[in-house]
């Protein structure tokens, strides 16, 4: 398909650094084939959708390439399993038990109605944060329980289909065992996975931003803030619209990057390239941080603690923040997490914890069996 109607205008080579990087038209790409590397270094984020004059989606080309290097045994993929979400033994579990993050006095009450779906990164690095929301949604909108799952899409980018397959049928049966009919949201990779995962099930799927009252005109000191918009975002836009809202109304003055909204650019963390390409992404955060100077902003914030965490790894010249943080004006508590998480795996100790997060367990046994 793309091989047939690319123009080979070079729109989206000019955009996305990685493309560029290739030298490859997706005509190219469709026709000469993709190699496993390449298919593994893409972002999958959109952007090349976004400018493309005929709407064509290059990153369906790397999707599927992921897809069958994994079905025929191209890549190994098990080299990455600590990222598994399906797994018990996976990077992020293993961070909350060790640091002793738990939400078992308010997760599974088996109460109907809307329960709050954090999404992995809060949940594990915000964990204080986590906790104010669920609060505040219990009082603004009667939030009854708190999901610690994840939505699976990783699987899915990682080109995992049958896990991820299973992973849905999992989220849904919990939906049903515990008879929820909204889901409250602060990710916004998990609020688009989720709207699609629910959409012919009845179950409503909204923004922390949609349902928290937020307090207006409470900042005097106009405040320049940039957003760094995510990427699943891209199209829809409505993560963007309604934190751009509600922080001007709290008294922020928004400033914007060259590359925004739809035309944003990734953080380094779609499709796992951090992992993958790690150079791309420290490419991808410095060119992010540039804008944000160049912007004449005061502060750098995101509405996804994924991308949060890669400015502030990179060292940010600039104030990083998630914007729940400014607009609850709670102090930030995900500062130092990656080296917490280099931390945890420093010394005898913590080569033996790697060794326990790298083996395989049962799940993946029967996984093996089912193939």
């Amino acid at each position: 398909m793309t091989a047939e109607k690319c123009s080979e205008c070079g729109s989206c080579t000019a955009f996305c650094q990685f493309l560029a990087g290739l030298d490859k038209t997706p005509a190219m790409l469709a026709k000469q084939g993709i190699e496993v590397d390449e298919a593994f270094s893409c972002s999958l984020c959109g952007a090349c959708e976004a400018v493309c004059p005929l709407g064509l989606s290059p990153k369906d080309l790397f999707a599927k390439r992921r897809q069958e290097a994994i079905r025929n045994k191209e890549f190994d993929i098990d080299q990455y399993r600590y990222l598994f979400p399906d797994r018990p033994n996976n990077v992020m579990n293993m961070y909350r038990n060790y640091y002793g993050i738990h939400y078992d006095d308010i997760e599974n009450t088996g109460n109907p109605g809307t329960w709050f779906f954090p999404g992995c990164t809060l949940l594990t690095y915000s964990p204080q944060l986590t906790r104010e929301v669920f609060q505040r949604l219990q009082a603004d909108c009667n939030c009854q329980g708190i999901w610690t799952a994840c939505c699976g899409k990783p699987l899915a980018q990682m080109g995992l289909l049958q896990r991820f397959e299973t992973m849905q049928a999992e989220l849904a049966n919990f939906v049903k065992k515990h008879n929820i009919s909204r889901i409250i949201t602060a990710c916004p990779g998990c609020y688009y996975q989720l709207k699609s995962s629910f959409q012919s099930s009845g179950v409503a799927v909204q923004t922390v931003y949609e349902v928290l009252r937020f307090e207006p005109g409470k900042r005097t000191d106009k405040i320049k803030c940039t957003i760094h918009d995510a990427c699943p975002d891209r199209f829809e836009l409505n993560f963007a619209s309604q934190v751009r809202q509600a922080l001007q109304q709290s008294g922020f003055s928004i400033v914007e990057m060259e590359h925004n909204k739809k035309q944003t650019i990734c953080c380094g963390s779609g499709g796992q390239i951090s992992h993958f390409n790690p150079e791309l992404t420290e490419t991808l955060v410095e060119q992010r941080v540039q804008e944000a100077q160049a912007a004449g902003a005061d502060i750098l914030a995101g509405y996804c603690l994924s991308c949060v965490l890669k400015f502030e790894v990179f060292s940010s010249t600039i104030p990083v923040t998630h914007v729940l943080h400014l607009l609850l004006d709670f102090p930030k508590d995900f500062s130092g997490a990656k080296a917490r998480v280099a931390n945890m795996f420093a010394g005898a100790n913590g080569e033996k914890l790697w060794e326990q997060i790298m083996a395989e367990d049962s799940c993946e046994k029967e996984i093996k069996q089912g193939e």
